[in-house]
């Protein structure tokens, strides 16, 4: 997500120069021979010093010295050679030691971790920079740190955006192109661009300061031809490396499921973390969605990675959330380059009270009414009462129908907390009834989550079984787009164009997808152990918390049956560029009580993401820390410890 401000300055510099002509490729061959250090073996032509029968002594003069002086010559001159070619084998052989050290400079600057010690640290962060510029967290702010791990939240690299000042060549080919719904002038002109996408993650992987920090996790990487390393290979990272994408090393801001070649770019990116080439994560058509388990085989101290993949399947925004935005769009700006929030189907499903449902169905039918005839969808009334709305009232081109709890169908089609909600795909028939959807009523014969979703339908069951079937005492739950996200109204648009309206959530985050949201909050308060999400993406950090019994957010999360606290690590902005020193507007400051540290408690400027856990406690103690990019001391924390979460 591109969270910069209308009339920021430009932060993308102008390249003098071709950058990929210096830069590194991502090396997909990691079985490259490593450099012939060998030394070259050196013989005498002439062999050995063949001697007359008791040696030199016994050679008969001559009347004049002639044949001694000529012996004694020859046996002079093979002992000079025999000299030379001794310091020459010396030479060659100090000079490959030098050679072997040189390529084994990052084995003395940092010596390899202990593998077999317990990952008590884990660091995280998401968005580098727009441009090519220093990234100085990992010197000053990450590696001073010591973490066990590193997790990329998204946004390793700025795949979309243009290598180029479009402020100082606004008519150049990377910025000057026509909006549509995938490419955006002036900075998204290279979305979905695969050349273009391989050039921008080639410039993070060859970036001075990240190439130190890759030495610094990875130890002789580079000596055993393996750049970028094999993150999850403890042989070569004995501190690993993954994580997941997010819009913009996607290659596309704010992206969904549409993107052209997106398992082009999916392999791309898990070059760069160096995700192995046997990964069932490179499969076509699926997700990049994975679990990994730290501290496997210590039960008590395991620590369970789940990383969603939150663009692969996502669906287009839902226009119901900014109707007003929405409405101004189709009837005002015929050419506009998000017209395409009204091309796609509708399938909304909202739940309603016999109070809230007169003043739902006259916005409804104010906004689905200005839909084209053609819009193909549903609107699902869900009620938790035995009463039936008037259906009537509500006067849309689409089609619409009424789930009370009386029938079978309740708990699948409208109760995000119950198990069963989104299994199937549903539609409802031309008799108004909600049925499975099958055969041509399959969106590209595929089965699909029956509201707006996120994750996709087999990514959310594969999520729900994984974590009811873990044992670890710490989940971390990484979220690229934020969870738990700003709940006051947000412009619909960051680069100041029309129309000036507002929406109900940012545009990007889980606030945007409410039926998703809830039955992703409902599937993690009831998993077993701590829960932790982990997410970046707003340019800022900060530390939020679900409690169980508070009713500040109720409204919000529809009574969440939390059985312990449920927090969420933001950390966003790994350089000046990103994580810039934003004031606490109206558009920042929480006005909901998430943050238990005060509503403008968030971290400015370049920052990362820590958890330490203190095994060696009785009751182990789970730091959540947002700590200074430019210094690594800790900002922000809060604290819990793993008996806090088991269930009494």
């Amino acid at each position: 997500m591109d969270r910069r401000r209308p009339g920021a300055d430009d932060e993308v510099e102008l390249l003098e120069g071709d950058i990929s002509g210096s830069m590194s490729s991502v090396e997909r061959d990691r079985g490259r021979q490593s450099l012939d250090r060998r030394k070259q073996g050196l013989m005498d032509q002439e062999g050995k010093i063949e001697l007359p029968p008791g040696g030199f002594g016994h050679v008969p003069l001559e009347r004049d010295g002639t044949r001694l002086r000529s012996s004694r010559r020859k046996v002079g001159w093979r002992l000079i050679c025999l000299v030379v070619l001794g310091i020459i084998s010396l030479t060659s052989t100090i000079l490959s030691i030098v050679s072997i050290i040189s390529l084994e400079r990052d084995r003395v600057l940092y010596p390899p971790a202990v593998r077999e010690r317990m990952v008590s640290k884990i660091a995280f962060g998401s968005c580098t920079a727009y441009d090519y510029s220093a990234q100085p967290v990992w010197v000053h702010g990450v590696i001073p740190s010591n973490p066990d791990a590193w997790i990329w939240l998204g946004d390793m690299a700025y795949m979309d955006i243009p290598r180029i000042n479009c402020a100082a060549l606004p008519s150049h080919a990377h910025c000057n192109c026509t909006s549509d719904w995938l490419h955006q002038a002036p900075y998204s002109c290279m979305a979905g661009d695969v050349d273009h996408a391989l050039s921008r993650i080639q410039a993070q992987l060859s970036n001075p300061d990240y190439a130190q920090f890759l030495s610094f996790m990875c130890p002789g990487h580079r000596a055993k031809g393996l750049h970028p390393p094999t993150g999850t290979d403890p042989s070569v990272c004995p501190r690993p490396i993954f994580g997941t994408y997010d819009d913009h090393d996607f290659s596309w801001d704010n992206g969904n499921k549409r993107l052209p070649r997106k398992d082009d770019i999916k392999q791309i990116f898990l070059d760069a973390v160096g995700e192995p080439n046997t990964s069932p994560r490179r499969n076509r058509d699926r997700g990049i969605e994975w679990k990994y388990t730290l501290n496997a085989g210590h039960p008590e101290k395991e620590i369970d990675v789940f990383l969603l993949d939150e663009r692969y399947n996502r669906d287009t925004l839902p226009c119901h959330i900014r109707g007003e935005y929405c409405k101004d769009v189709l009837d005002n700006y015929p050419n506009h380059r998000r017209r395409a929030c009204i091309e796609m189907r509708v399938f909304y499903i909202q739940r309603v009270t016999r109070e809230s449902f007169t003043e739902l169905s006259h916005s409804f039918t104010e906004f689905y009414a200005s839909f084209r005839p053609s819009t193909a969808g549903a609107m699902i009334f869900c009620t938790e009462e035995s009463w039936v709305p008037d259906l009537a009232a509500v006067k849309t081109t689409l089609s619409t129908t009424e789930i009370n709890k009386e029938k079978e169908i309740y708990e699948e089609a409208c109760d995000p907390r119950s198990p069963r909600f989104g299994t199937r795909s549903l539609t409802v028939d031309p008799s108004g009834n909600l049925v499975e959807a099958s055969g041509t009523e399959l969106l590209d014969g595929r089965a699909e989550s029956p509201f707006c979703d996120v994750l996709g339908r087999e990514q959310r069951l594969w999520l729900q079984e994984s974590l009811v079937r873990s044992e670890a005492p710490l989940k971390l739950v990484v979220s690229s787009s934020v969870l738990l996200g700003d709940l006051q109204p947000q412009m619909c648009d960051w680069d100041d164009e029309e129309p000036r309206s507002t929406c109900k959530c940012s545009g990007d985050d889980w606030e945007c997808y409410k039926p998703a949201q809830l039955q992703l909050l409902h599937l993690l308060s009831a998993a077993p152990g701590c829960v932790v999400v982990l997410t970046g993406d707003y340019h800022y950090s900060d530390i939020r918390v679900l409690r169980p019994g508070q009713q500040a957010y109720s409204q919000f999360y529809d009574d969440l049956e939390l059985r312990y606290p449920l927090f969420q690590v933001m950390a966003s902005g790994l350089t000046t560029i990103t994580g810039q020193n934003f004031s606490c507007d109206d558009s920042r400051r929480d006005t909901t009580g998430l943050r238990e540290h005060g509503d403008c408690s968030f971290v400015r400027g370049p920052s990362f993401g820590m958890i330490e856990v203190e095994w060696e406690a009785r009751d182990p103690v789970v730091r959540l820390q947002v700590r200074d990019g430019k210094t690594g001391l800790v900002a922000l924390e809060s604290n819990l410890t793993l008996g806090s979460c088991r269930r009494t």
